[in-house]
């Protein structure tokens, strides 16, 4: 589709020469006094919105990557993250196979800062992570992420700065309407699901006046098949599995066994219903050509109700655990692990769960605009914003499990597939007896707020090499709030009215069964349900338990109620968590100060784009911890003579604050009219993580460290992760929607933020103090990118001139300064050494097709998990979209995800001792999109 435009020559100007300073959403709506006007052709689309893309890269001074909506409500992925993931350098993470959270050159979580139009937003996630699964993306026109920084940008992101750009309304050819709605099913739920969004936007004849609504509603239900493991018994552990060689009933010394068995083993049937409502409001007014008014909105609600169904099984003993598990009839295999084992007897027992991780969220933002030219050089803008996230939990979480007895359990890894075979005699069933175990209720309240304030002035000399000059003052204040929901004894019900007895609590013993050694109140019939779902892992060989019960959590708590009231309410019932529970607001206030010089070097043109930004930045921090002062130690033993300053908390706050001076530098050389090379440096950082903020304090008689008590505590005023860094990029745009460009990065962080065990003195009693401080050793991270983009607009003949294809490459590595670490050899967690991404698309005569494929190697999720490093294997999906346009106003749409129904699966340490396994099936759907 081509559509003609007019803007001012000024602002096309600027689009060239200063876009390195402005977000493309500005620049579309500023005016300067002309009437001199140029022709803009626009091109809709999958090529157009590449050349969008590379106009914006190709006349930025600083290395950045954008993605562009194809066309108004049109985005090139459903969902942000995987729209990002098509960006070199940039992986992401997934949830039941929908897009989460990224990271940038395998830095994530607090090391990336994220933006709505320049403004910080806030974010229902309990650290500084953000989920980018939470806003639609048909609300979103640019996804930039700025690779190295300029003084401008809010700092806080050693990895990247990703801003969320929404639609300008005097940007619109007049008046807009666009609606599209779609159905998506799902392959492994079955269900079919609405999607709906619609765009209204219109401006006045003098294109003075403007305004953009939009609304997206969508709600699927997403189901997984998992399996998931832990504690995998070696030598180096020393652990092993029990088996019972000569039957006699008894464990000796000689009949205890490395396994590739695990300890502990779960299967899963996740069935997530999600709902997203969000919707966009912008108004746009220029009373006159030196006046511009802003007014936007954006609201988003997104809540999943996260049931899982489980079985598990329990090949461990714990002190818990009234019974060993004793097991025959083994099998070994080449390492001498057990791979096979049988349990029989009255105590052969397997587990029910129910899991729900819900999640009720609110996510908005209010901001507004005011910018006024003074003359032709000089302008002033003034910016103010304020956005709240909610994550709405008072403990809904649950973790209920049960316990079932069957006659056998056979659990066979030898057959060479990737999940063991279980067999269980007989299944499980809603009608069979199961006895109470656990019941955890749990959960994390999250409120977020920002307040975002900016005075910013701009200064546009003509015929100078100074070409331009930003100075700014900001404020941003954000105050982030968590409360900390937990049952106080979850196991209040289990082991028969052990604990009710021991607590004091009358019952009634009339329900509790015995089988072997085990002493269970039985559950009703009533509280369970049958199995809702088949097919279970449906592309795994394995051989997997059939589909198991599950039951009703309201049902539970009324008859543990019905045994005693005043326990079930105490001890399952969800309560505050003090010590849980914190607030942390950081205030952080900056000036900065960046110059664009423009001249030639060597008879070559080159954009040199100097920055400074000073900010200091206050920390506050409350929340609830002990009274240490009420301790009395015994002077012989060192230990409290007394435990009351354990039964109460009471509240506590610290304060800190630090200030950062971050310099800047982005150079572009125009090397040829199509070759640029551009080289960036700066100093960046990342502020601590809230968890090293918080107040809590605890201290420890018991675990002696130098022969002192140890106190562990968060620090308010540990001071910001600082990295330097630098990049160097050639890239060669040879055609409108091509271009080839190769870079390498550099990143030396100086020291990461380690806890510490010090000697100090609280309260007159001397401690080892662990508390979060800066460390003595860094790392560096390096890499280098690759990225190909081809059309065959003016390469091949028709009809195959509606070809391209675009493909990424990037390579990153980290190296600790750490001995310990080095000495690991492990890279940084959520790291993957090599990904790349491969887009095959074809667009003509009305017909848009795309075949996406995105891989990444594996990567480290945990360094210190039981057994050995916890590793994310490698894993690739494939996804493809097609549309044709019935006519120039409406357009028919189907689109496909993870068309190869690919697994994603963790390992520990050596990938044969799998610790989890999804299958989250394909998704389809078709649709109709309309514009008027």
């Amino acid at each position: 589709m081509i559509q003609r435009s007019f803007i001012p020559t000024p602002v096309a100007l600027a689009l060239a020469s200063f876009f390195s300073m402005q977000t493309p959403a500005l620049l579309a709506g500023q005016q300067q006094n002309t009437e001199e006007e140029v022709e803009r052709i626009q091109v809709s689309g999958i090529r157009g919105s590449i050349s969008e893309s590379h106009f914006l890269k190709q006349h930025a001074t600083s290395v950045i990557d954008v993605v562009v909506a194809d066309d108004i409500g049109k985005f090139p992925d459903e969902n942000l993250a995987e729209a990002l993931q098509r960006i070199p350098g940039i992986t992401i993470t997934r949830n039941s196979g929908e897009g989460q959270n990224i990271s940038v050159r395998g830095l994530s979580g607090n090391y990336n800062s994220t933006t709505l139009n320049g403004r910080k937003l806030a974010s229902e996630f309990a650290g500084r992570d953000f989920n980018f699964d939470t806003i639609a993306s048909e609300l979103v026109n640019v996804l930039s992420v700025y690779k190295s920084p300029e003084a401008r940008l809010i700092d806080g992101g050693i990895g990247a700065v990703i801003d969320i750009e929404t639609r300008k309304p005097l940007a619109l050819d007049g008046r807009t309407v666009a609606a599209s709605v779609k159905g998506i099913h799902e392959s492994r739920s079955g269900d079919i699901h609405p999607h709906a969004s619609f765009i209204l936007g219109d401006k006045t004849a003098d294109n003075r006046l403007g305004a953009l609504f939009s609304l997206v509603y969508s709600r699927k239900t997403l189901r997984a098949d998992t399996y998931r493991a832990s504690g995998f018994e070696d030598e180096d552990e020393d652990a092993f599995l029990n088996v019972d060689m000569n039957g006699d009933g008894v464990i000796s010394d000689d009949e205890r066994f490395p396994s590739q068995i695990p300890m502990y083993m779960y299967f899963a049937n996740a069935q997530d219903v999600r709902t997203r409502i969000g919707g966009s409001l912008a108004l746009q007014w220029q009373p006159s050509d030196r006046l511009d008014l802003n007014l936007d909105a954006l609201y988003s609600r997104y809540t999943t109700d996260g049931s899982f169904y489980e079985i598990g099984f329990v090949n461990y003993d714990e002190d818990w655990t009234p019974s060993t598990p004793i097991f025959t009839e083994p099998g070994f295999d080449e390492l001498g692990r057990v791979n096979k084992i049988r349990q029989t007897g009255p105590e052969t027992m397997v587990e029910l769960l129910n899991r729900t991780t819900p999640r009720h969220s609110d996510t908005w933002q209010l901001g507004t605009n005011a910018r006024y030219y003074l003359n032709d050089e000089w302008t002033l803008e003034a910016d103010a914003a304020y956005s709240e996230a909610r994550n709405k939990n008072n403990g809904d979480n649950r973790f209920i499990v049960a316990r079932g007895f069957v006659d056998a359990i056979d659990i066979d890894y030898s057959s060479g597939n990737m999940l063991p075979d279980v067999v269980i005699e007989p299944g499980l069933t809603a009608d069979q007896q199961y006895g109470a175990h656990y019941s955890l209720s749990s959960g994390t309240g999250v409120k977020d707020t920002v307040t975002d304030l900016k005075l910013i002035t701009q200064y546009q000399p003509f015929g100078s090499r100074l070409t331009r000059l930003d100075a700014g003052l900001t404020y941003l204040r954000q105050s982030k709030q968590q409360d900390g929901f937990r049952s106080r004894n979850p196991s209040q019900f289990s082991r028969g009215g052990f604990f009710l007895e021991r607590d004091g609590y009358a019952f009634d013993n009339s329900t509790v069964f015995q089988r072997g050694a085990f002493e269970l109140f039985e559950i009703p019939s009533y509280v369970f349900r049958p199995a809702n779902f088949d097919n279970f892992l449906k592309g795994e060989n394995s051989i997997t338990p059939n589909p198991w019960p599950s039951f009703d959590y309201d049902d539970l708590v009324d008859y543990y109620r019905s045994i005693n009231a005043d326990a079930a309410n105490a001890g399952i019932v969800a309560s505050v968590v003090p010590q849980d529970s914190y607030k942390v607001t950081e205030a952080v206030s900056a000036v900065y100060l960046q110059a664009d010089f423009e001249s030639e070097l060597s008879n070559l043109p080159f954009v040199l784009n100097l920055g400074l930004r000073a900010s200091r930045t206050a920390v506050d921090a409350s929340g609830f911890g002990y009274d240490f002062s009420f301790i009395e130690l015994d002077p012989a033993t060192g230990e409290p003579v007394n435990n009351d300053w354990q039964d109460e908390v009471v509240s506590v706050g610290y304060s800190g604050n630090y200030s950062n001076v971050l310099p800047s530098m982005n150079f572009r050389l125009q090397l040829t009219d199509s070759l640029q090379l551009r080289a960036s440096a700066a100093e960046v950082l990342s502020r601590p993580s809230l968890s090293y903020l918080r107040p809590w304090a605890e201290a420890n008689f018991t675990s002696r460290e130098q022969g002192l008590p140890v106190l562990t505590r968060g620090n308010a005023s540990v001071k910001p992760e600082r990295a330097r860094q630098g990049d160097l990029v050639l890239g060669w745009y040879f055609a409108e929607a091509s271009a080839l460009n190769v870079g390498v990065f550099y990143k030396d962080i100086l020291s990461f933020i380690s806890s510490e065990g010090k000697r100090g003195v609280v309260e007159g009693i001397e401690y080892l103090i662990y508390e979060p401080v800066s460390g003595d050793y860094g790392a560096s991270v390096r890499g280098y990118e690759l990225a190909w983009q081809q059309s065959f607009a003016d390469v091949l003949p028709a009809p195959f001139d509606g070809l391209g294809f675009l493909l990424n490459y990037t390579y990153v590595d980290s190296n600790y300064e750490d001995p310990e670490l080095k000495a690991a050899g492990l890279p940084f967690q959520d790291m993957s050494k090599n990904s790349y991404n491969a887009v095959l698309y074809y667009e003509q005569y009305g017909l848009q097709a795309r075949l996406a494929y995105n891989w990444r190697s594996k990567y480290l999720l945990n360094p210190d998990a039981w057994g050995g490093p916890a590793w994310h294997a490698a894993y690739g999906q494939l996804d493809a979209s097609l549309s044709y346009d019935i006519n120039d106003k409406v357009t028919v749409f189907a689109e496909a995800s993870n068309i190869t129904n690919n697994r994603a699966w963790h390992y520990i340490d050596r990938d044969d001792q799998v610790a989890y396994l999804e299958r989250f099936g394909t998704q389809l759907s078709l649709g109709i999109r309309a514009y008027f």
